[in-house]
């Protein structure tokens, strides 16, 4: 899942924990639970929200009205396809739309919207509090398949499109996940943030676009955009047409499958490779003294604080991490060129440091930033296990780095361990149009998806494919086949030559843990 990305200041979700005695709907203040980085205890084999009541919320207690009114429905304006684009958009109950506003290169062929849509902070109790959820579009036609993408964590402010955008030249809706700023409920409940909750939101901003878009529709999403994806279609299956999947994983608590998978990544032709790492690990953590002193400096420098790791956990963390970014965002190829040997200064160690996985990821700044993710990483997601037994008595703080630690302080949460499985459940034996694109090398990999029995269903590898796994980076015939496919979902005839797809044109990347080198672009 991608791990950051350089941008703005985002606004903060840590002056917003402060207010969580004060629950969204006016409430009784919600019981005590385990704060992060204090052991959790599973909470049953429940299916973390999976049901229809409620979906896996506050249990329908009473609440304050919010008093929210979207205005007069005008279903006529909207279908009338005579009117422009944005005078159908505008006519849409709960719908703020604005033409360009920053002024953003736009592909040729299309008009750009950035929009905001009124959304219920709890789904089971739309009387309550409401927030309104960030969301871009790219228009072309509105007969044309619509592109519904997220990354599951923000929207970009670019007029930027995914690789299933340019392969059908079709519209593309962007939406930010729930719980990242600034498509979040002031103050926050964080017991609002779950995966039915958010696939909830993709449910009712589809069903209010539809009667402008009546062409076929397509979801996808990059890492944990791939994943949301796939829980929408759990929850709400015909919403869209088909699923595309990049690099999505289904993980679960303190999963082993991941240090198992980056104990022999890459085979015998990288096993050169995974020594210079290990080689790497060790020998920054033999110096720790004098690495948490260039670690203290950095920060000064770049005007960051740690105290919510402290310096010795962010250093082991960044060392632990800086083998999985590696494989996740980098090639073997680059492997001596990136990685230094055991003479190198601490200077150039803790440069190495920063350049694969990024110091600043381990900042109170930007585990604030990402406060969003970790907590739904506590909550279903589930996390790796740290790959770090290999380092022995070096790591003086094991099994820290986990979701559950990185979770925001005060935010309660019980992990949910149905929650997975109940979408893996799915995909196995209800799931239909779905595509899974994977690299080879990537970590994530090891909590790829399984088909089982899902109809129509498709998952593809890219050998020596990394977290940058793309249908136009698959061999042949394989691209083709996938491409094929994707149009045949969508009714769209096949062209003579495939359509040219820049990946650098694609949405920005975000996560808490991209290189620096990767985060051009990402502004929000």
């Amino acid at each position: 899942m991608a791990r950051a990305s350089h941008h703005p200041r985002l606004l903060l979700l840590v002056p917003l924990l402060t207010l969580l005695t004060s629950v969204a709907c006016g409430d009784d203040p919600p019981k005590s639970t385990p704060d992060s980085g204090t052991p959790v205890v599973d909470a049953g084999s429940g299916d973390a929200g999976t049901g229809d009541t409620d979906a896996g919320t506050d249990g329908g207690v009473a609440c304050i009205p919010s008093g929210y009114d979207p205005g007069p429905a005008n279903p006529a304006v909207v279908a009338d396809t005579t009117a422009d684009i944005l005078v159908r958009l505008r006519a849409i109950p709960g719908l703020t739309v604005q033409e360009n506003p920053r002024g953003v290169t736009v592909p040729g062929g299309y008009r750009f919207f950035v929009m905001t849509y009124n959304q219920p902070a709890d789904h089971a109790h739309p009387e309550c509090q409401r927030f309104e959820q960030r969301v871009n579009l790219l228009h072309t036609s509105d007969t044309k398949p619509m592109v519904l993408q997220t990354t599951g964590y923000f929207v970009g402010a670019t007029a930027s499109r995914a690789e299933p955008t340019q392969i059908l030249g079709g519209n593309q809706l962007s939406v930010e996940h729930r719980f990242f700023p600034p498509s979040i409920p002031e103050p926050a409940d964080w017991s609002h943030l779950t995966i039915r909750q958010s696939a909830d939101d993709f449910h009712r901003l589809t069903e209010a676009l539809k009667p402008i878009y009546t062409g076929k529709w397509v979801s996808t999403g990059v890492s944990k955009g791939g994943e949301t994806v796939v829980f929408h279609r759990r929850f709400h299956p015909n919403d869209v047409d088909a699923t595309v999947a990049y690099v999505a994983p289904l993980a679960f608590r303190d999963d082993a499958r991941f240090p198992a998978f980056q104990d022999t990544v890459g085979g015998d032709a990288q096993a050169a490779c995974r020594e210079r790492l290990w080689a790497f690990q060790r020998e920054t953590l033999s110096r720790r003294e004098r690495m948490l002193d260039q670690l203290r400096a950095y920060a000064q420098q770049e005007g960051l604080t740690y105290t919510r790791l402290g310096f010795e956990k962010a250093l082991e963390h960044a060392v632990i991490e800086t083998y999985f970014a590696f494989w996740q965002y980098n090639n073997p190829a680059n492997c001596t060129h990136h990685i230094p040997d055991t003479s190198a200064t601490d200077e150039a160690l803790l440069a190495t440091l920063d350049g694969q996985v990024g110091l600043r990821a381990f900042s109170d700044g930007q585990l604030s930033d990402y406060a969003g993710y970790y907590y739904q990483a506590a909550l279903e997601l589930g996390w790796p296990q740290p790959y770090e037994d290999h380092l022995g008595a070096l790591i003086h703080h094991p099994d820290t780095d986990t979701g559950d630690v990185y979770s925001p302080p005060g935010a309660p949460f019980v992990f949910r361990p149905g929650a997975m499985p109940d979408i893996q459940n799915w995909v196995s034996t209800q799931g239909q149009r779905l595509m899974f694109i994977y690299g080879s090398l990537d970590p994530w990999t090891a909590a790829a998806y399984s088909l089982g029995n899902a109809r129509d269903s498709h998952l593809y590898m890219v050998p020596g494919g990394n977290h940058g796994a793309r249908i136009s980076r698959l061999p042949e015939p394989q691209a083709s086949e996938a491409m094929a496919i994707l149009n045949g979902w969508m009714a769209m005839p096949m062209q003579k030559r495939a359509p040219r797809v820049s990946l650098a044109e694609e949405p920005p990347l975000f996560g808490p843990r991209v290189p620096p080198r990767l985060r051009q672009g990402a502004t929000r």
